[in-house]
């Protein structure tokens, strides 16, 4: 994947980082997104360098500079289970996230984070089906 960042996809309220002297801030997508900052940009949000000075290795700001799959929906994702084991999991999916977030990611209107992917993956075993869950399409994109 292209690793450059649009400042379009920034989430309005993220938190930047400027601490250039950070042995992490090329691995950091927070101080990697600071250098994507247009000019026009009159204010924004970040950490306070003093904060993490002398403790750079163990930053709880820290982020890594790396893109996540994400799924988007869920259409076929109970297909190939047998009924009464797939109407089970549907209602564990559905105590997982709720009912409306549930409709949401199945009709792609909202991305699945890795790790709720991985919630499902462990329903699924939990159930004795053998094989990982497969979501209709996956999105490479940064986990900000």
């Amino acid at each position: 994947m292209n690793t450059q960042i649009d400042f379009n996809d920034i989430p309005k309220n993220y938190l930047y980082c400027t601490h250039n002297k950070c042995p992490r801030h090329n691995k950091c997508l927070r101080y990697q997104a600071t250098l994507c900052m247009p000019q026009t940009l009159p204010y924004y949000s970040v950490v306070n360098p003093s904060h993490i000075t002398g403790n750079e290795n163990n930053c709880t700001f820290f982020k890594p500079f790396r893109t996540s799959l994400f799924a988007s929906g869920m259409d076929h994702l109970l297909d190939n289970i047998p009924h009464a084991t797939a109407v089970i999991i549907r209602k564990e999916i559905y105590s997982l996230m709720g009912r409306s977030m549930y409709y949401r990611i199945r009709n792609k209107e909202r991305l699945l984070h890795p790790e709720e992917q991985k919630q499902i993956a462990a329903i699924f075993i939990k159930h004795g089906i053998k094989y990982e869950p497969t979501f209709d399409i996956y999105i490479e994109k940064y986990d900000w």
